[in-house]
């Protein structure tokens, strides 16, 4: 079978696949991507493909690989072509778009091709970077040097890359906008403290940075799209369907949401919103954030270990559970939804959608891995949409502090070998615990004090212990009346008879 490369193109003739048009595959360079992984390729490379075969935007994309492993090699020698499936349910109904994008001009490896990314980033022609280096990516590294061929960190390679490109270009043409694409809060605020900071730490010239600080724009931004890679459950199937080999297809769900923040001559620069596509530009990201981390995610988190304690495996399976759904959405609409400022409609709207979302029939999510780093999840996502409610209503929202027994009842470790810890479903089976190191120490001491069946005045000083860990942030929550006492006596119920019964005598 051959493999999608250029060549290859022009003999595809399949009515359900989205071909570039063949003008996009020749485009200037405009776009710097920083990752090669999934996520980008999916949703910034294949918009970007939308766009131009639309005749907007009509730019490529060159994408830096700066981890040692990557998919450079596979992506260069298919020309930078993938091909793209998107599956979900729309208007009611299983829909599957395929789609073959030519954004991709070349990747290069900063580790081995340094010298010809600084050769690239002086081309005028290019206004943005775009970036997902993980959570962890926008950092210093206390080995940053800027000689270094490449300097350490991504913060660091931005920083010598603006610093080459203004020498190169000058004030007015060097200028770039970022769009950073990891999931934290204030990421682009955050990747401009980090590049000031290096400047002065690599001890450049103040003209240079007073630059960087008022002309270069950082733009916050968020992202939602669930891609879940590489099908290699079904590779086989879809190759032959497609008539083609492609190691570099990827997998997401139809549904897509990209909000920037920035100026309003960005959506000029970057006209995505104008083909169609879910792309919000706004001078406030906040409500959007807030919208997206309390339903989608909060509704992840607060679901899964009780779902999961409960012998379910799948996000589908879930939302469809006759008792476990109708929590999730009895916690959504009654507890989560009236902490959230903004348009009543477009809120319910939105976490109809979410509903639906997790019904996707093409995407299989496995609750387990939902589960990973659990803590820090509980802390942005749950707490605050409980110490809002509480605030608004002098009340507390009972299904938001069972998801906090929940939370408890899964971190009860009750095997650890050497980095490894588990636990055990309610039907016994074990089940691997992944967070942080000191917070699984923690839980499996606070657990570890108690032995056999627990007494409720146990279970409400296991609580107060387990939730007392710095890193949990959970102090107002602990400071409000009764709320110890009402997760203690779910955390109780949840080790006596279960999640569902639990959730089923819920009040």
């Amino acid at each position: 079978m051959h493999k999608l490369t250029r060549n290859l193109l022009k003999s595809i003739h399949s009515d359900e696949i989205i071909l570039p048009d063949e003008k996009t595959l020749n485009l200037p360079v405009k776009v710097l991507q920083f990752g090669t992984g999934n996520f980008l390729r999916a949703f910034v490379d294949s918009l970007l493909q939308i766009a131009n075969n639309k005749g907007l935007f009509n730019g490529r994309v060159v994408v830096i690989q700066s981890t040692s492993e990557g998919r450079a090699d596979l992506l260069n020698e298919a020309n930078g072509l993938f091909t793209h499936i998107a599956r979900g349910i729309y208007k009611g109904q299983p829909k599957e778009e395929i789609r073959i994008v030519g954004t991709i001009d070349k990747v290069l490896k900063s580790n081995d091709e340094w010298d010809k990314v600084l050769h690239v980033i002086k081309d005028p022609n290019i206004g943005i970077v775009v970036s997902n280096t993980t959570e962890a990516g926008i950092s210093i590294s206390p080995d940053d040097r800027f000689d270094d061929d490449p300097p350490c960190s991504f913060p660091a390679k931005v920083t010598r890359l603006l610093y080459e490109r203004y020498k190169a270009l000058g004030k007015d043409k060097a200028k770039l906008i970022f769009i950073p694409c990891e999931l934290i809060d204030r990421n682009g605020d955050i990747l401009k403290q980090c590049v000031l900071n290096l400047c002065h730490i690599f001890g450049l010239e103040r003209e240079f940075i007073d630059w960087v600080s008022t002309e270069c724009i950082f733009c916050c931004s968020l992202v939602d799209r669930i891609v879940t890679g590489y099908p290699k459950d079904e590779i086989e199937d879809l190759e032959k369907r497609l008539g083609y080999e492609d190691k570099n297809l990827v997998v997401s769900e139809l549904f897509h949401l990209w909000v920037i923040e920035g100026p309003s001559y960005l959506k000029e620069i970057l006209p995505l919103d104008r083909v169609g596509l879910n792309v919000v530009f706004t001078d406030d990201i906040a409500p959007y954030r807030t919208r997206k981390v309390r339903i989608l995610n909060g509704g992840h988190t607060s679901t899964v270990t009780l779902a999961y304690l409960a012998g379910l495996n799948y996000v589908k399976e879930m939302v469809e559970h006759p008792i476990i759904g109708k929590y999730l959405k009895d916690l959504l609409f009654e507890e989560v939804v009236p902490t959230i400022p903004g348009d009543r409609s477009e809120i319910m709207e939105f976490t109809h959608e979410v509903l639906e979302r997790f019904k996707n029939p093409f995407i299989k999510h496995a609750l387990i891995d939902i589960t990973l780093n659990s803590t820090s999840k509980l802390t942005v996502r749950i707490l605050p949409s409980i110490i809002d409610f509480y605030s608004m209503r002098k009340k507390l929202p009972n299904r938001l502090l069972l998801s906090i027994a929940g939370y408890l009842r899964f971190y009860k470790i009750t095997r650890a070998d050497g980095k490894a810890f588990f636990g055990r479903r309610d039907n016994g089976e074990e089940y691997p615990i992944r967070d942080d190191r000191e917070i699984l120490e923690h839980m499996k001491n606070t657990w570890g004090k108690y032995d056999g069946s627990l007494t409720l005045d146990q279970c409400l000083s296991l609580t107060k212990e387990a939730l007392s860990h710095p890193k949990l942030e959970a102090q107002h929550l602990l400071e409000m009346p009764s709320a110890a006492e009402k997760i203690a006596t779910y955390l109780h119920n949840l080790l006596t008879k279960g999640a569902i019964s639990t959730i089923l005598d819920i009040d």
